[in-house]
């Protein structure tokens, strides 16, 4: 199952995302997304081994793309992406313990540089996207008497999900 989710999550970067090192980097992050959101979903927990290699593939692809390219401005504002996703997470998990962990700030540099090279409307987007669905994962938790207002849900996975929604969206639209 999980080889499935990963190939149909690369494969869907691989056919609409462009240019093709932008692809490379977003089946990357897919190859690294599935296990990660199984894990977080499983122990909620996000291991540095592969939230690591999550941000060191996408980025070397990132750099690679702009350097192939010449879009450096690109670059700058996936960086600038990865910093404000990853520094939001990490304010959250040090102001409120327990709201969001680190490991969700260390999988927020990976989500923040994918989803800033196509623009900081994707970034948006992809970060309202993951609360969105998190929200509606909690509430449906909560109406089938399976949660109450107190319990926590990993995160990851509805990062992941948002972040690729938006990138997929915008490689089909050409943005980026």
């Amino acid at each position: 199952m999980t080889a499935a989710a990963m190939a149909v999550l690369a494969g869907a970067g691989a056919a609409v995302v462009r240019p093709d090192l932008v692809a490379c980097a977003a089946c990357w992050l897919a190859m690294c997304a599935v296990p990660l959101a199984a894990i977080d979903g499983a122990v909620h927990r996000l291991p540095d081994a592969l939230t690591g290699a999550a941000f060191a593939g996408t980025s070397a692809f990132l750099l690679a793309a702009a350097a192939f390219d010449d879009r450096w401005t690109d670059l700058v504002r996936s960086g600038g992406g990865a910093f404000a996703v990853g520094g939001l997470f990490a304010l959250l998990a040090l102001a409120r313990p327990g709201s969001t962990g680190l490991g969700d700030a260390k999988l927020g540099l990976s989500v923040g540089a994918l989803a800033a090279w196509f623009g900081w409307g994707t970034l948006a987007l992809a970060g309202a996207a993951g609360f969105v669905l998190a929200g509606v994962y909690g509430l449906w938790l909560v109406a089938s008497g399976r949660a109450d207002l107190r319990s926590s849900i990993p995160f990851g996975p509805f990062l992941l999900a948002g972040c690729f929604a938006a990138v997929l969206l915008a490689g089909a639209t050409g943005i980026g």
